[in-house]
């Protein structure tokens, strides 16, 4: 237990805990559905280890539903659900030779048996997913999802060309095999040059892009990605056909599976230890990145015996090799502005070889963690590349420091200027996909770089998805002043695309008509996309991607959502709330002057709660939590300022009105449902469907607001805690009857 934790009283551990657990989320939502990771491994690993401690120490805040407890999401939408017939789960880490015997001692204790046989392993650094063959045929390919059913991406999977779609020799009627996808170095590369070439922005690491690729909803661009799979784990398979994890493995070769280089089947672990090592040396040599090893049980029956966690097996962890790391020195911090106008610090760098690639630029996060780490221009400085993110400046070495070198201040640096715009920029509190915490900021929305990194975000995969219209091709069409506000893109004709040079006069890159079509084309598409994705798209301040989601399903168009009554609504409510608060008669910050205002303040507050539960009973019933104050505010506000304005003008000009999913009153209006198992008639994304339909609203979890858990087959945890809450729990029928007005029993 950490000192700092050990000192916490329940209050700041409460307070630590949820300020950890959205922390959490934040990452697994970057690292898992959007495939853009803002930290390393490890980073993110030292956040779950102090968030797992406290729930350790301060019991009466766990919760099944932390991240400690549950498997990353990786689902996206667009992809058909499918339940694993055997759970799906990840791994836990361990970071030093203590762990990895701690590790061992844990089973030898939990099997009753010292000599312990074990396999060593690749812990191939791609996307997990998973393969069902029936007669031997491959039937689906599925990914982890949240553990127990992931996304169908069995198209995608098939375009593997090194990957049988029949297996070698005898098979079992069914067998779920596990594995990775990841592309090699070389493809990464010249996927990599194609965009360079074609001015898009580039990509940041192999791992990235194959679990972007996979995720693609056309096969037929996935199949220009040459992605890879390697096989290594077994999942349900009836009848069982190995042994051992060494046999399973000799098994998948014969059945012509691609398969890892080499294992290391190892006795005790002290030769375990000592296998790490080795693959350590070996790893750099392998066709796939590899980010750290794994111990495993090697008998198939000790394993079950061995059992699991709710996110992890017992018989099985993973050892992280440490990053690769480098020193250099730090030439100068230059400022990059992003699309929401922060201003975020670069080190520039004296090359250095680092994984095999020459590094002359590391990020610094911000003007907090440069002086945390005590980072100044002239340092030497220690960078890491952990291969999820660009390389990063760990730390300084102050002893080195030329003698007089200042502490680094942006405000100085930029001369309390915008460095693109020259204008004023302000420290705020941000959240959003460029940073966390305080941040300098400019404060002109039309600043020329900010109005390039929206029209850049505009146009990719998360939003209108306008593939070729990355970050050099947006920047030169707003420099050569082409584009405003990203809707003027489609005033670009296709001409002056094809004819944009992306580099200088001396050394001309000219776009080209086969780019420039393609952005017509996909343009001309994007304008049929819901108002979900354009209102993302648009970069409203506060507006995330779960956010817009969920302001499309309740709004027409955005004519309706610039005068939103839910959203005032839901500004009525937090004034209300505030004045209950003020008003209390109780109040220790506002106490009452006299007995006759303390008696006001009751009849006040008794008040206050009746229009609350007016406005809980009328259009905010069933608000989801992302639409709160914050967001009402912000987004009444963007559209009734004049850029907001502006963009709804030029959408009208263009014909463009994007709809959205407004969901009228019905049956499961202000209702919360839980699926679970498996049902009768319907997939899992059809009864959703319905829900959705009929007003109500889907969730992952069950707790005491859940109206009702619709259960079928292999029904699981969720039913049993359905029932210990005494939640309604319903079957298909019921469901299908109460759709058509039964009511429930």
């Amino acid at each position: 237990m950490g000192r700092k934790t050990a000192r916490m009283t329940s209050a700041e551990a409460q307070s630590r805990i949820a300020a950890l657990r959205a922390q959490v989320a934040r990452h697994d939502e970057l690292y898992y559905r959007n495939a853009k990771p803002a930290i390393t491994d490890f980073e993110y690993d030292v956040l779950k280890h102090e968030l797992a401690e406290l729930e350790a120490k301060f019991s009466q805040f766990a919760s099944a539903d932390s991240p400690t407890q549950r498997v990353g999401d990786d689902r996206a939408q667009g992809f058909v659900e499918v339940a694993h017939r055997q759970k799906m789960l990840s791994l836990d880490n361990t970071y030093n030779e203590a762990e990895v015997r701690a590790f061992h001692t844990r089973l030898a204790k939990l099997l009753e048996v010292d000599d312990l046989h074990y396999t060593v392993e690749p812990k191939i650094d791609g996307l997990a997913v998973s393969l069902t063959y029936e007669d031997g045929k491959l039937v689906r390919a599925v990914t982890r999802g949240k553990g127990d059913r992931g996304d169908d991406v069995t198209a995608n999977v098939r375009t593997i060309r090194s990957l049988p779609h029949v297996l070698q020799g005898a098979a079992p009627r069914v067998v779920e095999i596990r594995g990775e996808i990841y592309l090699t170095a070389a493809e990464f590369e010249r996927i990599n040059a194609e965009r360079a070439t074609a001015g898009e922005d580039l990509y940041a690491n192999p791992r990235n892009l194959a679990a972007g690729t996979i995720k693609q909803l056309d096969a037929t661009d996935v199949a220009r990605r040459k992605l890879e799979i390697v096989l290594y784990s077994l999942g349900y398979c009836e009848p069982e056909v190995v042994r051992s994890q060494t046999g399973l493995h000799e098994q998948l070769r014969a059945w012509g599976l691609p398969v890892v280089e080499r294992i290391w089947p190892v006795r005790g672990i002290d030769a375990a230890w000592a296998a790490i090592g080795e693959m350590d040396l070996a790893r750099r040599s392998f066709a796939y990145g590899t980010d750290g090893a794994v111990v495993k049980l090697d008998d198939r029956e000790q394993q079950r015996a061995a059992g699991e966690t709710a996110k992890a097996p017992r018989w099985a962890v993973a050892y992280k090799f440490k990053p690769d790391t480098a020193r250099t020195r730090v030439r100068a911090i230059t400022i990059q502005v992003g699309k929401t106008g922060v201003l975020s610090p670069v080190a520039e760098l004296e090359p250095v070889l680092l994984a095999g690639s020459t590094i002359s630029r590391a990020t610094l996060h911000n003007e907090d963690e440069i002086r945390r780490k005590d980072i100044r221009v002239g340092d030497v400085v220690e960078i890491e590349k952990a291969g999820e993110v660009i390389p990063a400046v760990l730390r300084s070495f102050p002893e080195d420091r030329i003698a007089g070198a200042p502490e680094f201040d942006l405000r100085a640096a930029v001369g309390g200027k915008c460095p693109v715009c020259g204008s004023a920029i302000a420290r705020v509190e941000v959240a959003d996909d460029e940073a966390q915490g305080v941040a300098w900021k400019c404060q002109n929305y039309d600043c020329r770089a900010q109005r390039a990194g929206r029209l850049g975000f505009f146009c990719s995969r998360r939003a209108l998805s306008i593939d070729g219209l990355g970050g050099v091709v947006a920047a030169r069409l707003v420099e050569l002043e082409l584009v405003k506000d990203p809707p003027d893109v489609y005033d670009v004709s296709l001409e002056t695309l094809a004819t944009l040079n992306l580099g200088t006069t001396e050394e001309p890159r000219i776009f080209g008509e086969k780019n420039a079509t393609k952005i017509v084309a996909a343009r001309e598409a994007a304008k049929a996309l819901p108002l979900e994705k354009w209102l993302y798209a648009l970069s409203v301040p506060e507006v995330g991607e779960s956010t817009a989601r969920e302001l499309g399903r309740r709004h027409r168009n955005f004519s309706e959502l610039a005068d939103s009554a839910l959203l005032r609504s839901v500004l009525k409510k937090a004034e209300l709330l505030e004045e209950k608060d003020r008003e209390s008669p109780h109040s220790k910050k506002n106490p009452p002057v006299d007995e006759a205002d303390r008696e006001r303040r009751k009849v006040r507050r008794v008040e206050i709660d009746r229009a609350i539960a007016a406005l809980e009973a009328g259009l905010l019933v069933d608000v989801p939590a992302d639409i709160g104050p914050v967001v009402a505010a912000s987004t009444l506000e963007f559209f009734a300022g004049e850029p907001g304005l502006r963009l709804l003008a030029k959408l009208r000009v263009l014909g463009i009105d994007p709809q959205g999913s407004v969901v009228a009153a019905g049956r499961f209006t202000g209702k919360t449902l839980v699926l679970t198992g498996t049902l009768p008639t319907l997939k899992r994304e059809e009864a959703e469907q319905k829900i959705l339909a009929a007003g109500g609203k889907v969730s992952g979890s069950v707790s005491k607001k859940t109206s009702y858990v619709l259960a079928g087959e292999d029904a699981g945890s969720k039913l049993e805690k359905a029932r210990a809450l005494g939640v309604p729990v319903i079957d298909e029928a019921t469901f299908l009857g109460i759709l058509l007005g039964a009511e429930a029993e």
